[in-house]
This record gives structure tokens, C-alpha cells and sequence, in this order.
């Protein structure tokens, strides 16, 4: 009997110690790509870990819903001079992006039209190259 207590405790510890498997995490993956395409020195966003957890508020400018999912990513005057890379397929529940007042160049990603819960974009004041595509311009869900 001892040993099969011992045994009970000891999965039980190391069920509740595990690490978070990264693929539970969508959002989290999404994150950490966003930050190193702006952020390649990590000078900025320093609260942004991989160990961390998005939705917990630990995550400095990152805004969550009542359902615990990333609603805003809220970069704006950061410094930021990195050519924009988004991937956001892991950030379905996205209501707004506020990117502007940065130094980021490069043409607007197509990915963001996939956003489909994207109510506010703000990319003003920034360095952009190139046309804002049609896709974009003609998103249901931005407010105008």
C-alpha cells in the first residue's frame, strides 16, 4: 500500500509541475514570433517568456478577453524600427492592434486579413511601404 501512495503522490507532483506544452498554446507561439520579428535585440517586450502565459497579465501591453484569450497587442511608441512580420494564426480572438508611432517598415502583411475579429488597426505613423491591399481595406470587422 505505501508504495502505490508514493507512487499516486509522485505522478500527481510531476502532473502539476509539467511545463505547458508549447502546442497548447497558440497564442503564446504567435507572441514570441511577433516579438523577435520586432523586437530581435529583446531590449523591448522583456515580459514576454516563452514559460509565461499571455492571458495571466504578466505579459506587459497584451490585453485579454473574458474568455482569456489575447484581445490587444498594444505596441505603440515602443521604438520600434523592425520590418513587420505578423503571424497571427494563432490570435483569432484579436480585437486590436495599435502598432503606430514606431519606425516599422516593410509593406503591411496580407496576413492580418485573416484577423477576422480585428475591430481596430492602427499602423499610423510608421515607415510602411508599398499599397494597403484591398483585403485589408475591405475587412468586415475593422471599424471606420
Amino acid at each position: 500500500m505505501g508504495f502505490s501512495h508514493f507512487l499516486f503522490f509522485f505522478l500527481l507532483v510531476l502532473t502539476f509541475s509539467s511545463p505547458k506544452p508549447i502546442n497548447a498554446y497558440p497564442e503564446l507561439i504567435a507572441l514570441m514570433d511577433l516579438k523577435s520579428s520586432l523586437n530581435p535585440e529583446n531590449v523591448y517586450l522583456t515580459s514576454w517568456v516563452i514559460s509565461g502565459d499571455p492571458c495571466d497579465g504578466s505579459f506587459e501591453r497584451v490585453a485579454y478577453n473574458e474568455k482569456g484569450r489575447v484581445a490587444n497587442i498594444s505596441l505603440q511608441e515602443k521604438g520600434l524600427a523592425e520590418k513587420l512580420s505578423l503571424v497571427v494564426g494563432g490570435l483569432k480572438h484579436l480585437t486590436g492592434l495599435y502598432l503606430h508611432y514606431n519606425s516599422l517598415y516593410g509593406e503591411i502583411p496580407k496576413d492580418i486579413e485573416n484577423l477576422a475579429k480585428l475591430s481596430d488597426l492602427y499602423l499610423n505613423v510608421n515607415n510602411f511601404s508599398g499599397v494597403i491591399l484591398s483585403e485589408i481595406c475591405n475587412m468586415q470587422s475593422l471599424e471606420g
